[in-house]
């Protein structure tokens, strides 16, 4: 189809549903000529490890797309081109999560990046403030929360959910655009890159099992209860990448803080941990964790890890 003289072209009435890698590609090349593209993205992560890409949203200045990500045949390789465009600035709300998966899919941050949650805040909205806050501020729109707790991995999309999804980035269209015009006028444009610092960072998405401990928050000043429970942390993280669980599934935190403590060298004593099954302590990944366990006993003194600062730090029981 020939594409309309851009000048003359309608704002669309209903967003498109992009299925083929044709018609992505299609939509990619013109959104490659807008100077700004806002972006949001659908995924499921309650079942697994990583985000299981659903659904993206894209918006330029007159056009709206929703891609469906799981299309039979889909090649998201033009998206990919298109987050990586120089010349079209990437516009998210709250991106932390949407670009981990641009990252996990492409291998590089969206460049260059707008988080109109940083923006906000510089402009004085506060810390984090929500999309739904921002969006009413901003523009008075109404906010659909109708499909908000969707299950975006089920199939076929339907048009409510495709109008759900498509209104998130038209309304960021307008989010954006009265937020930095208002940054430009009080001159604080350039304090939204600087907070943006550690968002754009790609080792920000490289995360490092062996500082899982730290989620934690240990509150014991035991060193070699810290050294168990870095090692058994870091076993956690990987073996859930592994098997595309997520970590809490896999063992939650009450139990492996307790795995720390009482160091189970063999199946019996691991499935007497609370929350631990017997399948677990017997199958492939309690062999793994036992063994995770034992190499912890051998750390020398030399290579504990230093306890934390606090005032109320106890020992494990």
């Amino acid at each position: 189809m020939r594409r309309p003289n851009r000048a003359a072209r309608p704002p669309h009435p209903t967003p498109d549903l992009i299925e083929t890698t044709e018609d992505l590609e299609a939509v990619c090349r013109r959104l490659a000529e807008e100077s700004f593209v806002t972006v949001d993205t659908e995924f499921m992560r309650e079942r697994t490890y990583w985000p299981e890409l659903c659904v993206v949203q894209l918006a330029g200045d007159t056009e709206v797309a929703v891609v469906d990500a799981l299309a039979k045949g889909l090649d998201l390789a033009p998206l990919g081109r298109l987050m990586a465009k120089r010349n079209v600035l990437k516009v998210f709300h709250a991106a932390r999560q949407d670009v981990e998966i641009f990252v996990l899919k492409f291998g590089a941050v969206p460049e260059p990046l707008f988080d109109t949650q940083v923006a906000a805040m510089v402009a004085g909205f506060g810390d984090q403030v929500g999309y739904d806050a921002l969006v009413s501020s901003l523009t008075g729109a109404p906010i659909d929360k109708a499909h908000r707790f969707s299950d975006w991995s089920v199939r076929p999309l339907s048009p409510a959910q495709i109008a759900y999804a498509a209104a998130d980035v038209t309304h960021l269209r307008e989010v954006y655009r009265k937020l930095r015009a208002r940054l430009e006028s009080e001159g604080r444009l350039d304090w939204v890159a600087e907070e943006m610092a550690v968002l754009t960072d790609p080792a920000t998405y490289q995360p490092d099992p062996d500082a899982a401990w730290e989620r934690l928050r240990p509150r014991s000043s035991n060193r070699r209860f810290l050294a168990m429970l870095r090692t058994v942390a870091a076993w956690r993280e990987r073996e859930a990448q592994r098997v595309n669980v997520p970590r809490q599934r896999l063992v939650k935190d009450e139990a492996l803080l307790e795995i720390a403590a009482t160091a189970p060298q063999n199946p019996e004593a691991l499935a007497r941990v609370r929350g631990v099954t017997r399948g677990f302590a017997e199958g492939r990944s309690g062999a793994s964790l036992i063994a995770a366990v034992s190499e912890a006993s051998r750390v020398p003194d030399s290579a504990l890890p230093p306890a934390p600062n606090t005032r109320d730090a106890v020992r494990p029981s």
